[in-house]
């Protein structure tokens, strides 16, 4: 648990940075965060000692089919932010329909790697995977958009 907290505050931390965020920064981020899950994820996911191996290459393909995915949610935040003073109609529908896309694909490549985690290894293995990945990404989640503004919150302190 104080790992999980540890990549909270470092992904806290981590949306400072996307006002201003390059792609090698996102991708620092990124890798960054790859690592704090990982070595929650060993806290969290008991794996069978004749299966480790396997079940850590497949944890490795999973996070890096998913970087870029993850750098493109970390730009979208950005834009959203930077769409904050001119939101319009056509603004906030392109944005919602990127954060879908952007769940969708997250959400297949986690039901993706939870089958092949349960075909190398077995259901129970890979059902601890998908419950400590998703327990991870909402912690994540959660902390990150406590650190942006609602669009309602920002057109009110703007008023002001």
């Amino acid at each position: 648990m104080k790992k999980l907290l540890l990549l909270v505050i470092i992904a806290a931390s981590a949306t400072e940075l996307y006002a201003q965020t390059s792609d090698a920064e996102a991708t620092a981020i990124v890798n960054l965060l790859g690592v704090q899950k990982k070595e929650i994820i060993a806290s969290l996911v008991k794996i069978n000692p004749k299966d480790s191996a396997v079940f850590w290459k497949l944890y490795d393909q999973y996070q890096e089919a998913n970087k870029k995915m993850a750098k493109n949610r970390i730009q979208l935040y950005e834009k959203t932010a930077m769409s904050y003073s001119n939101m319009n109609g056509p603004i906030a529908d392109s944005l919602a329909k990127k954060f879908f896309d952007n769940r969708m694909i997250q959400e297949k490549s986690l039901e993706e790697y939870y089958q092949k985690i349960k075909s190398a290894t077995n259901a129970v293995t890979a059902f601890e995977f998908f419950q400590a990945e998703v327990y991870i990404l909402t912690q994540v989640r959660a902390q990150i958009m406590q650190q942006i503004p609602t669009y309602s919150e920002f057109v009110m302190a703007h008023k002001k």
